[in-house]
C-alpha cells in the first residue's frame, strides 16, 4: 500500500465504521413516538454521504467541492466538524484568524475545546509562547503537556513566580512527565528552582508509585548527604526488613522518619504481623501524628485481611480501636465462612452504623438471630429481613424469599414529559453526538455527549436519557440516570437492549447448548459493559459481553459462529452470540448453577473450581456467594442474579432469584 493510500484509508476509515455500524440490526426505542421522529431518513443518509465527500474534498484541498457540499449540508449538525477538519489541515501555518472565528462560534463546544488544545500543542511546538497565554485556560487545560507549555510561557512572557509554581506542581509527581516539560525543569534548575527537598519528595512519590528506575534516576540531582539518605531509601524499598535493625534507624529517628514510615508500609505488604510488631517499636520511640497512626493502622489491618491472617486482625482491633469498616467487614466474612454465628452478629454490630443499615448487613444480622435463637428471636429477625426486603437488590431480594413476599422492584418512570423528551432530542450537542456515532466517529461521539450533558441538571439529565434510549444508544441512557441520581426508571436503568439478538440467541442456545435464559443474558451485558457495543477493557475484552478474543475464538469453534478476527467482537449479534454460548458451557460445566457459572464468567472456571474444593460442600449458597475471595467477583455475582431477576420483570415475567437446585445444595 502506497503512502497516499495508506493517509487516504485512515481519512475514510469513519466511513468504514458507519457502514459496518448501519448494517447491524436496529435496537428497540423506549419511546415509539420519538423514536419514528428520529429514524435516520434518506435525507439524512445522504447527508452522511455528502459529509464523507466533504472530509474527502478537505483532504485534497479541493476547496470549490468543499463550498458548493457544504452549501448542501446548511443544516447538518457537523458542519463545525467541516470547519475543525479543514482549519486542521492547515494548523502548522497558524491561520489564527479564520481559528478565532471558529471559537467564537463553537464556544462551549467540544468541538471548540478541543480545536484550542490542538492550537496550544501547535503553538507549544513552534515555541509562540506570547500567543499561547492568549488561548491557554488554566482552570480548563490539566494535560502535563500543556501545562509545561504554559509554565515555559510564563516564565518568558508572565508571572516568574507562577511559572515556578506551575513547574513545582509538575515536578512533584512519581511518574515520569512527558519530554514537553524538559526545557522547562532544565530553566527551573539552572534559575535555583528545584531545591534538594523538592528532589528528595519526587524521590519518594517515585518509590510509592514502585517506580524505582525514577527514583534512581532522581536520586542522581541530589547533593551527597541527600544520595545517602536516598540510597537508603531504595535500600528498604527493596528490602523492608532491614527496618528489624533498630539500632540502625533509631540512632537519628527523626532523620530516617520518612523511610522508617515508608519501610513499614512496605513490609505490611509481605508480613503483616512482623510490620505490626516493628510499628510498635518505632511508634514507642517516634511521635507519629494522629493522621500517619490512623494511616498506618488501617493499611495493617487490610494486610492482615488480605494476608487471610485473622488472629492477626483480631489482636489488632484489640489492641486499637478501628474504624476501617472495610476489616470488620472482612472478620465478619471469616466468621461466616466458619459457620460461627455468634461472631458474625458481634462484628456486623462493630461495623459503622451507616454500614450496619445496609441491605446486606441487615439481612446478615437477621440469619445470624435466626441460626443462634430459632424462634426466640424471630419477631427481630422478621424486623431486620423486612428493611432489607424493601430494596430492589440481591439481598432485598434473598430477604424476601426468606418471608415468602414478593420482590419490591420500586418501578418509577422519571417524572418527564414527552415535550421536555422532544426538546432535548433538538439539542444541538446530542444531535452532533449521535451524528459521529452513526458515521462511525465514536470517540467524538461520546466527547459530544459529555460536553452536553455536564452542565445538565436533574430533570434535563433524564430527559437526556429519554433521548438516549429511545436512539438506542443505551449505555449514555443509563450514564444519564445514574448522574441525575434517579435509580427507579427501570426503563432506563435496565432497557432491553437489542433485544431481537438476545431472544434469537437464547433459542439457539438452548438448541445447541444448555439453555440459558434471554434474562441472564440481559444481566451479564449490563453487568459487563451497559451496553456499550464498542467497550474496551483493559485486559483487552471487547464489546457488549466483554470477551477475550482467544476465549471468542475458541467458543466459535464450538458454537458454529463466524469470527475471524477481534474486531468481530464490536457487532452486537456477534458478541452476544459468542459471549451467550461461553456462558451455556459454564453452566453445563457447573451443573446449571447460574451463580457459578456468573463467577466463573468473571474469575474464570479454573477459580471456582478452587473454591469450591476450599468450602468441601459445607457451606449454604448464601455463605458461600458472600464469602467469594475477590470482591469484584462477590459483587459481580450478586449483581447478575439480581439483575436477571429485573430483566424478567421487565420482560412481563416472575422469576425466582435463586432455583431449587441453586438454593438447596451446600458448596
Amino acid at each position: 500500500m502506497s503512502v497516499s493510500t495508506s493517509r487516504l484509508f485512515q481519512f475514510i476509515a469513519p466511513l468504514m465504521v458507519w457502514i459496518c455500524l448501519s448494517a447491524q440490526a436496529e435496537p428497540q426505542a423506549s419511546s415509539k413516538e420519538l423514536s419514528q421522529q428520529n429514524k435516520p431518513t434518506t435525507g439524512i443518509s445522504n447527508q452522511r454521504q455528502l459529509l464523507q465527500q466533504a472530509r474527502i474534498a478537505i483532504k485534497y484541498g479541493n476547496k470549490k467541492q468543499l463550498k458548493q457540499l457544504k452549501a448542501k449540508l446548511a443544516n447538518y449538525p457537523l458542519v463545525p466538524y467541516l470547519d475543525y477538519w479543514a482549519i486542521g489541515k492547515k494548523l502548522r501555518q497558524l491561520p489564527l484568524k479564520d481559528i478565532d472565528r471558529f471559537l467564537a462560534e463553537n464556544q462551549g463546544t467540544a468541538v471548540g475545546d478541543w480545536m484550542r488544545i490542538r492550537l496550544l500543542r501547535e503553538l507549544g511546538q513552534q515555541r509562540q509562547f506570547q500567543t499561547y497565554l492568549k488561548y491557554f485556560q488554566p482552570e480548563k487545560h490539566k494535560r502535563a503537556a500543556l501545562r509545561c507549555y504554559y509554565a515555559d510561557a510564563l516564565f518568558r512572557h508572565g508571572s516568574k513566580d507562577n511559572a515556578d509554581q506551575v513547574t513545582t506542581e509538575l515536578w512533584l509527581v512519581g511518574h515520569s512527565q512527558v519530554e514537553e516539560c524538559d526545557p522547562v525543569f532544565a530553566r527551573w534548575k539552572r534559575n535555583g528552582g528545584l531545591t534538594q527537598e523538592k528532589i528528595w519528595s519526587r524521590h519518594l512519590l517515585a518509590l510509592e508509585e514502585d517506580n524505582l528506575e525514577l527514583a534512581s534516576y532522581i536520586a542522581r540531582k541530589m547533593d551527597k548527604p541527600f544520595q545517602q539518605r536516598a540510597a537508603l531509601l531504595r535500600e528498604v524499598h527493596k528490602s523492608p526488613k532491614l527496618l528489624l535493625n533498630y539500632p540502625r534507624f533509631l540512632q537519628s529517628p527523626e532523620h530516617h522518619r520518612e523511610i522508617i514510615l515508608h519501610g513499614l508500609h512496605r513490609l505490611a505488604r509481605e508480613d503483616a504481623a512482623v510490620a505490626e510488631q516493628a510499628w510498635q517499636r518505632y511508634s514507642a520511640s517516634l511521635l507519629f501524628n494522629d493522621k500517619e497512626q490512623a494511616n498506618m493502622l488501617r493499611h495493617l489491618a487490610r494486610q492482615f485481611a488480605r494476608q487471610d491472617d485473622t488472629q492477626g486482625l483480631l489482636q489488632l482491633t484489640k489492641n486499637h480501636t478501628m474504624d476501617d469498616g472495610y476489616s470488620i467487614e472482612w472478620l465478619a466474612r471469616q466468621s461466616l465462612r466458619e459457620l460461627d454465628w455468634e461472631q458474625v452478629a458481634f462484628w456486623i454490630d462493630r461495623l459503622p452504623l451507616e454500614r450496619q443499615q445496609r441491605d446486606r448487613w441487615l439481612y446478615w444480622k437477621a440469619r445470624s438471630l435466626e441460626e443462634l435463637y430459632g424462634k426466640a428471636q424471630s419477631g427481630a429477625a422478621s424486623l431486620l429481613y423486612r428493611k432489607a426486603a424493601r430494596e430492589r437488590s440481591y439481598y432485598g431480594f434473598l430477604a424476601a424469599d426468606t418471608l415468602g413476599q414478593n420482590y419490591s422492584f420500586v418501578d418509577r418512570p422519571a417524572p418527564i414529559t414527552p415535550i421536555q423528551v422532544q426538546q432535548m432530542a433538538q439539542h444541538t450537542g446530542l444531535q452532533r453526538a449521535r451524528e459521529l456515532q452513526a458515521i462511525g466517529e465514536l470517540f467524538h461521539a461520546r466527547r459530544e455527549w459529555s460536553y452536553a450533558t455536564r452542565e445538565m441538571d436533574h430533570e434535563e439529565l433524564l430527559a437526556a436519557g429519554k433521548v438516549a434510549s429511545a436512539w438506542g444508544w443505551y449505555h449514555k441512557s443509563i450514564q444519564s440516570v445514574l448522574a441525575a441520581d434517579y435509580l427507579d426508571d427501570l426503563e432506563l436503568r435496565f432497557p432491553l437492549a437489542f433485544a431481537d439478538i438476545v431472544e434469537s440467541v437464547s433459542e439457539q442456545v438452548g438448541r445447541q447448548s444448555t439453555p440459558l435464559e434471554p434474562y441472564m443474558i440481559y444481566a451479564v451485558a449490563r453487568q459487563e459493559s451497559h451496553f456499550s457495543h464498542d467497550a474496551k477493557s483493559r485486559s483487552g475484552a471487547l464489546g457488549l459481553m466483554q470477551l477475550l478474543p482467544s476465549t471468542a475464538r475458541a467458543t466459535a469453534k464450538r458454537a458454529g459462529v463466524r469470527y475471524r478476527r477481534s474486531w468481530d467482537l464490536l457487532s452486537p449479534k456477534t458478541n452476544i452470540a459468542l459471549g451467550s454460548f461461553y456462558l451455556s458451557t459454564l453452566l453445563n460445566r457447573f451443573d446449571n448453577n447460574r451463580f457459578l457459572a456468573a463467577a466463573a464468567y468473571n474469575a474464570g472456571p479454573t477459580r471456582v473450581a478452587k473454591w469450591l474444593k476450599e468450602t468441601r460442600q459445607r457451606l449454604p449458597h448464601d455463605v458461600w456467594i458472600e464469602t467469594i475471595p475477590y470482591s469484584e467477583t462477590r459483587n459481580y455475582v450478586q449483581n447478575v442474579l439480581a439483575y436477571t431477576v429485573i430483566y424478567a420483570y421487565r420482560s412481563g415475567t416472575k422469576l425466582q432469584l435463586l432455583k431449587a437446585h441453586e438454593a438447596g445444595n451446600k458448596l
